[in-house]
């Protein structure tokens, strides 16, 4: 399914990063201190250079993405996915207010205190699923998924990325951003609930994993098996995203766990291989995770290998078209940081140190960040050479973890705001017309 608007909109997104380099000069930093040099022009070709970066660097989130792909192709195809989604819609079809407070508590705590961000994605399709059978429409849909998990890193009480670059351990921003997460979680579930109005024209059968009847010959499908596996997803995620490193109990269980033997034959160890433990893990134990999950179902549902392949494979290209997306939204931050013209902008608006105006020239470079790391040490540096304000690091580091999270509320560089859009097939622009009364009240609070 392709989303032509989408694509539309990133051109569009992209146009204007290719003009910007063209009229604003780039800042470069010398013994002199920032000053201002020659403007450094994209061109036409250089769009394509720049392909190989992507490759290089920004593959990760497209491999997830296809893999989450190849989860649902499964689960719809054994008949799970429905089970469950059914089963669900209907213990809160009373109710249906309590399953998006859930949702929303669940995706927005998620990322606010265990600073899971794009992985999250992994039960987007299940959630968004029973939403629409509680006859929520897309739009409210997307918010209290990824639009929670975005508003959960705005005021992330962590705040890894943020710490590591400043260099600060305390975290003296900790009681505002407990209650800024509060207020904003709040208004999500209030704006979400706000107009409850039935899908009505709409067709809600156009996304990718529409909950189907089991495709293939068997037993009853089992939606029982297939939550269980997500519940130990998530935990599994947990250690991959939590600070649990530092504990030292995890890190026992998982050398209890390997030390596990038949004769000197070590089970565990040698089917799952260098396994990495609690507070440890990278992108590939979240890829092995997914196939494992994808291998449970199977078993649990009696899905053979050659529909467990095929099911692999129809989900892989359904969201084929997403991953790719995922990708080439990376070439704004490329491109951007290639130019350099964000420098001259920010030392226009911020070189007087005043917190009003750092937090305006951060708002303004955050969408050409894409990603919250490149964020993080990008505009931090620069803000800290313009400035030469060392005792502000900290401060700086929270406005910048705040207007980042909430300009990925809207901006067409926010990776899984664009990617859930794509899944849905919906416009970018009713996105923008449903949700901007919420933005306004949001800066606001933020």
């Amino acid at each position: 399914m392709k989303n032509k608007n989408l694509l539309k909109t990133f051109g569009i997104a992209l146009l204007v990063v290719f003009v910007l380099t063209w009229v604003i000069p780039t800042t470069t930093s010398g013994t002199n201190g920032l000053k201002i040099g020659a403007i450094t022009p994209t061109g036409f070709v250089d769009i394509f250079k720049n392909i190989e970066v992507l490759v290089q660097y920004f593959l990760g989130n497209a491999i997830m993405i296809l893999f989450v792909g190849m989860l649902y192709g499964v689960c719809n195809k054994s008949g799970a996915l429905k089970a469950l989604v059914d089963k669900m819609s209907s213990i809160f079809k009373k109710k249906s207010w309590l399953f998006v407070v859930i949702t929303v508590l669940f995706y927005g705590l998620s990322s606010g205190i265990a600073g899971i961000y794009m992985p999250m994605l992994i039960f987007m399709p299940l959630s968004i699923a029973v939403l629409l059978n509680l006859k929520y429409n897309k739009m409210q849909a997307l918010l209290v998924t990824a639009g929670s998990t975005v508003v959960g890193i705005t005021a992330e009480i962590g705040s890894a990325i943020y710490k590591s670059v400043t260099g600060i351990t305390t975290n003296t921003y900790l009681w505002i951003k407990v209650a800024l997460l509060a207020i904003l979680l709040i208004l999500v579930i209030l704006y979400a609930l706000k107009i409850n109005k039935k899908n009505g024209d709409e067709e809600t059968d156009e996304y990718m994993f529409v909950p189907s009847k089991r495709l293939i010959k068997g037993t009853s499908p089992k939606g029982i098996a297939l939550f269980v596996v997500m519940i130990l997803l998530y935990v599994f995620l947990l250690g991959l995203f939590s600070e649990f490193s530092s504990v030292k109990a995890f890190e026992n269980i998982a050398n209890a766990i390997n030390g596990v033997k038949i004769g000197n034959f070590a089970i565990f160890a040698s089917i799952m291989g260098a396994f990495e433990i609690f507070g440890k893990f990278t992108m590939i134990s979240v890829y092995a995770l997914i196939a494992l999950a994808i291998i449970i179902i199977s078993i649990c549902n009696k899905v053979s290998v050659k529909d467990m392949f095929e099911g692999c494979m129809q989900g892989a290209n359904k969201v084929s078209g997403i991953a790719m997306f995922a990708v080439l939204i990376n070439l704004i931050l490329v491109l951007t940081l290639n130019s350099g013209f964000i420098i001259t902008i920010i030392n226009l608006i911020a070189k007087s140190g005043n917190v009003a105006l750092v937090t305006l020239s951060t708002l303004i470079a955050s969408p050409f960040m894409v990603e919250e790391t490149y964020a993080a040490q990008y505009i931090l540096q620069v803000l800290y050479a313009v400035t030469s304000n060392e005792g502000a690091l900290g401060l700086y580091g929270f406005i910048g973890q705040v207007m980042y999270g909430f300009t990925m509320l809207f901006a067409p560089s926010s990776v899984l705001i664009m990617c859930m859009l794509y899944y849905l097939g919906e416009k970018y622009t009713k996105w923008i017309k449903y949700i901007w009364k919420l933005l306004i009240v949001v800066f606001v609070a933020c």
